[in-house]
């Protein structure tokens, strides 16, 4: 479904702060005509995918945005949260996080988080990440072909079962090829290109708590994509799965082979995959995408704003500094419980 421009309308101007304002000069043009859809090999960082795509979106549909390296006093400013410190003194700006999957931010006035797990208050509001920009379909030449296995990511978050020869031996004997695409110096290599992929695994064996913050962005990808997918056990994606068409979840390299071996030998099954994941697809356009935040800043966003208006300047800085020791207190306990805990997939105990 398409929307107009006369559709989209936010209560109050937004900034959107970079603290990185040296990888993106142009923005700061007012000649600036950047398409998302074109920059898959600049965007990297929780800034990147979280501040400079969502301005540019909104900004295409010439929504009150701007974007700025300094955070406007009094009014709605949207940072990354990785990126915002206590040293920023931002407590007379009403400051929105993008949380991606940090520790919660509790200097943040309203944070956006990437999966319903980290909902925690009214402050906090759900939505997904932005589907990969320029991102290239699977041919449709291809069929019902299954003779690539493709993991889009960083070599090191791919469960280490599956980078052995005897994984890669077995699927050469059912005639798989399986490709890891990593990033690389001069950027994102064939993230964005499922033009010849016919099956997209992702599996990691994450802490309890770090799996908690991770979105559901490798599923939704392949829906777009018209891939399937092998999953690993991860909240985000289960939150999401409807039917058994949506994806299939696996732990183990044997159990990616079976998988395999059963879409192989049922073409039918395949193609309903496929159809399936183009029909769920649909919920994660940009449009609706774009739909999704106008909503959230002029609901909840708003709605706090005006709130937070009818304090004086010396009672936000009270509160931001009241909130200064939990949000040092989050930032140790989400590092410590990243690499320690309870493993979802292997079990053990660091």
């Amino acid at each position: 479904m398409k929307y107009s421009r006369a559709e989209y309308n936010l209560p109050y101007p937004v900034t959107f702060v970079l603290k990185y304002p040296e990888r993106w000069p142009e923005l700061f043009s007012e000649s600036s005509t950047l398409d998302p859809a074109s920059l898959h090999a600049r965007i990297k960082t929780n800034e990147d995918c979280w501040i400079v795509t969502t301005y540019l979106y909104l900004k295409s549909k010439e929504l009150d945005v701007l974007i700025s390296d300094k955070f406007t006093p009094g009014q709605i400013n949207v940072v990354s949260s990785l990126d915002y410190s206590a040293k920023d003194l931002a407590f007379n700006s009403f400051v929105v996080g993008t949380r991606s999957d940090g520790f919660k931010p509790s200097l943040c006035d309203f944070v956006i988080v990437q999966n319903r797990f980290q909902l925690d208050s009214e402050t906090d509001a759900f939505i997904p990440h932005w589907p990969q920009p320029g991102l290239i379909p699977r041919s449709q030449k291809r069929g019902n072909m299954i003779e690539n296995l493709t993991f889009k990511g960083n070599a090191r978050n791919l469960y280490e079962p599956f980078h052995s020869s005897e994984f890669k031996r077995e699927l050469e004997k059912l005639g798989l090829d399986f490709r890891i695409n990593v990033g690389s110096a001069q950027g994102t290599v064939s993230w964005h290109d499922y033009s010849t992929d016919d099956l997209v695994l992702a599996v990691r064996d994450l802490t309890e708590s770090d799996v908690l913050v991770k979105p559901a962005s490798k599923l939704v990808n392949a829906w777009i994509a018209g891939v399937p997918a092998l999953l690993g056990p991860e909240p985000a994606f289960q939150d999401f799965k409807q039917s058994t068409f949506d994806y299939i979840e696996i732990k183990s390299t044997q159990e990616a082979l079976e998988a395999i071996q059963k879409l192989k030998s049922n073409p039918d099954l395949y193609r309903r995959m496929v159809a399936n994941g183009l029909k769920r697809a649909e919920e994660f356009t940009v449009e609706n995408m774009i739909r999704k935040w106008v909503e959230v800043l002029s609901g909840p966003i708003a709605n706090q704003y005006r709130q937070w208006r009818k304090k004086t300047k010396l009672e936000r800085m009270t509160n931001f500094l009241l909130r200064f020791p939990q949000h040092k207190f989050s930032m140790r306990e989400a590092t410590y419980h990243r690499s320690h805990g309870k493993y979802i997939i292997s079990g053990r105990y660091v």
